[in-house]
């Protein structure tokens, strides 16, 4: 493990933990004091503490994080709020003041700033060789469209700004986010894939595939915005070239993709990684946390660093378990957390013993068919009834389904016991409370690459071209020996079937506010399904158009001396 290293730049000094991890290291950052920018910035290793100083923030207040992932996860379709937390922003019951957009809003013109110090001192420095000079500015241009990507998706209309800002500025632009697509993120990421490498050294910088990745996720959303044809066509040959990349294939199983111990596989095109070493870790990875319902609280169990630190965040609404055909579909056998076992001698059941059963949670009713695997991962079918639990497990199991009728006998959903979304968990934590966790945040994998090219070739009119893209898919995901059932046709696709087979596939990794609203569905989708079980339907009541934007933190207009503006409805 390299050494933390914290990088002092005019008037702040950066101290955060290294955020990208190379197969045998961590993206340096090492103590750099006593020195200013001026000195600094214009060596070779200055300006590559520089770059990796403009990383760090990709996991401070967002990616991984609860700020990021309550502004992307919940208040959706397919997550309500749990019990816990921080509901404003799940139920729309939200202003300008709220503290997760200020987070957001705050970390991603940080990182902005840091990025344009980089291009900014680099592009003028004759001491370095060009193509070094090339490639740190290729990098930090790709985090630089990154980081606008997010505040145009979120906020619309926001200060674009290429240059360093050295000192305190009182004024701010409110520049269109068309503009800020075409004059700053499109060019960022052409530049990017024009000088970076195919591959790095070290494991986490930008490459030019991570780019293309990311310029057609770009083009496809800005062709939404424009509605022209030429858009899409960009992001479709973009995201032809990630596929048809040799160093990139699908995992032949679903499940692999979350095992702890495979995280730099052929699928992850890019991601954030986060130390091994507590000491260097910084805020690690914390989305195992949000996902789980209280399981430590119900008969027989304790808190457990397999089972995980419930922060009981986001729930699964009816509609989110409703979305796997099960019987041909692996996916949410592969996604959730079925069973849990007596760890608790203080609360056991009468005849429960340590190991024994405590929980069963297969997600759907009694009578009613689920699946699970054999050894050998083959699908086995069963209908669920008291009798085949007792039988199978032991009749100390407590059976919990979604139906609210059950809930009087305190089986039944609710906003403290769910389905858990297991595919985040994070057994390597040291403590049992420990927040900071060490698995890769997954920003771009291979998946998606087809899922964005299906939905673009369905806005070209060629559906045969989306049913393949969706189909390849699909079939990954499909048990063994039922991949030909998961094909579809050109006849299939729809629109709605290319949303619902991406909250198939991208379950919980950020993406699904963000394909609402690009797509159109927010409004009439929450409305329809944002309902927790047992818990006022504060979202379907509240939701109106202006959320299709989150408001622009009070913070940011207060601290302007200029008249910043606000976005309608807030």
């Amino acid at each position: 493990m390299n050494k933390i290293k914290q990088i002092t730049r005019i008037l702040f000094i950066l101290i955060f933990a290294s955020s990208i991890q190379s197969c045998n290291e961590y993206l340096k950052e090492e103590m750099v004091s006593d020195v200013s920018a001026e000195s600094y910035y214009t060596t070779e290793a200055g300006l590559n503490d520089a770059v990796e100083a403009a990383y760090s923030y990709l996991k401070v207040m967002y990616f991984g994080q609860e700020d990021g992932m309550s502004m992307t996860v919940y208040g959706t379709d397919l997550h309500a709020n749990g019990s816990d937390g921080r509901k404003v922003l799940g139920q729309y019951r939200f202003d300008s003041s709220e503290g997760n957009s200020w987070n957001v809003w705050r970390t991603m013109y940080q990182g902005i700033n840091q990025c344009n110090a980089v291009v900014g001192r680099t592009s003028v420095n004759e001491k370095i060789r060009e193509d070094i000079k090339s490639g740190l500015i290729a990098q930090t241009r790709f985090l630089r469209a990154l980081y606008y990507f997010v505040l145009v998706r979120q906020f619309g209309d926001v200060h674009l700004s290429l240059e360093e800002t050295v000192g305190v500025e009182t004024e701010a632009n409110r520049t269109s986010a068309k503009t800020i697509y075409s004059t700053a993120i499109i060019p960022d990421l052409e530049y990017a894939i024009e000088n970076l490498p195919e591959t790095q050294s070290e494991y986490g910088r930008a490459t030019k595939v991570a780019a293309q990745f990311l310029l057609s996720k770009v083009y496809l959303t800005y062709g939404w915005l424009t509605g022209k044809t030429e858009d899409f066509d960009k992001s479709i040959e973009l995201a032809q070239a990630v596929i048809d990349n040799e160093n990139y294939s699908l995992l032949s199983d679903y499940a692999d993709l979350w095992d702890i111990n495979n995280q730099k596989n052929s699928e992850v095109i890019w991601s954030i990684q986060n130390s091994t070493d507590p000491l260097t870790r910084g805020t690690g990875n914390r989305s195992h946390l949000f996902f789980l319902m209280g399981y430590d609280k119900l008969p027989g169990m304790k808190r457990s660093i397999d089972y995980g630190r419930p922060y009981i965040r986001f729930s699964p609404t009816p509609y989110a378990l409703s979305l796997w055909d099960r019987k041909y579909d692996a996916r949410y056998y592969k996604s959730y957390q079925h069973v849990w076992y007596a760890n608790n001698t203080a609360n056991l059941l009468p005849n429960q013993e340590i190991g024994d059963t405590a929980i069963f949670l297969p997600g759907v009713n009694v009578g009613e068919k689920y699946y699970v695997a054999d050894e050998n991962g083959n699908r086995i079918e069963r209908t669920l009834t008291q009798e085949y639990v007792n039988e199978r497990h032991n009749k100390s199991a407590v059976i919990y389904t979604p139906d609210e009728r059950n809930n009087e006998a305190g089986t039944g959903y609710s906003e403290r016991v769910y389905a858990s979304l297991w595919k985040f968990i994070d057994p390597t934590r040291e403590s049992i409370n420990l927040k900071e966790g060490t698995r890769d945040f997954f920003v771009m994998r291979l998946a998606e690459a087809y899922l964005i090219a299906a939905e673009a070739y369905f806005k070209t009119d060629d559906l045969d071209k989306a049913a393949e893209m969706l189909s390849i898919v699909r079939k990954r995901a499909a048990w063994p020996g039922f991949e030909q059932e998961m094909n579809i046709s050109a006849n299939d696709v729809t629109l709605e079937l290319i949303l619902d087979e991406r909250g198939r596939e991208l379950l919980g990794e950020m993406q699904r506010w963000y394909d609402l609203t690009r797509m159109g569905f927010l409004i009439d989708r929450v409305k329809a399904y944002c309902n927790a079980t047992n818990s006022p339907n504060y979202a379907v009541d509240n939701i109106s158009e202006k959320h299709l934007l989150r408001p622009i933190p009070q913070n940011q207009i207060d601290r302007c001396s200029n008249d910043y503006g606000q976005n309608p409805g807030y």
